[in-house]
């Protein structure tokens, strides 16, 4: 268990280098990702560890990114990345490759049912942390302060 906690914290780390995050934030991301890892392997493994685990990534980067002053993204793709279902799709495509369409189906549903549970599982974090920081109607556009008292055009 501490060797595969150490192997996501440098997943994590190392796409976070990949994908130009700060210096001085490689460690929040990294960290998202070994606690993202370590909740998924307490939890069995499963579809819905995985959701469960993204819901927490999400909810840490949340929570970084209001501690940092950053976008969310900094913290939650490096977070994510442990839990990508890579060696899924690998087997899908090689179950195409070799033929077997029933294996291919199967394991592609696999995949697929683990990657809706990254994205749910990060959406139910994030969307209602940022519909509630927006303030609803306060950040809709407002125009100029015209009153329509009739609907017919001015006369000049």
């Amino acid at each position: 268990m501490l060797t595969e906690i150490t192997v996501a914290f440098i997943a994590a780390l190392a796409f976070a280098v990949v994908f130009n995050v700060p210096v001085r934030y490689l460690l929040p991301g990294a960290l998202a990702g070994t606690i993202g890892w370590l909740v998924f392997r307490s939890l069995g493994g499963t579809n819905t560890a995985i959701f469960f685990s993204s819901l927490g990534i999400g909810l840490l980067a949340e929570g970084g990114a209001r501690m940092f002053r950053v976008p969310v993204l900094i913290i939650a793709v490096p977070g994510i990345i442990p839990l990508v279902p890579g060696a899924g799709a690998y087997s899908t495509m090689l179950a195409l490759v070799k033929g077997n369409f029933i294996g291919a189906l199967t394991k592609g549903t696999e995949t697929l049912f683990a990657a809706g549970a990254i994205a749910v599982g990060i959406a139910i974090a994030t969307v209602p942390l940022r519909l509630v920081q927006k303030g609803g109607e306060k950040h809709i556009r407002k125009t100029a302060h015209t009153r329509i008292t009739s609907i017919n055009p001015p006369e000049h």
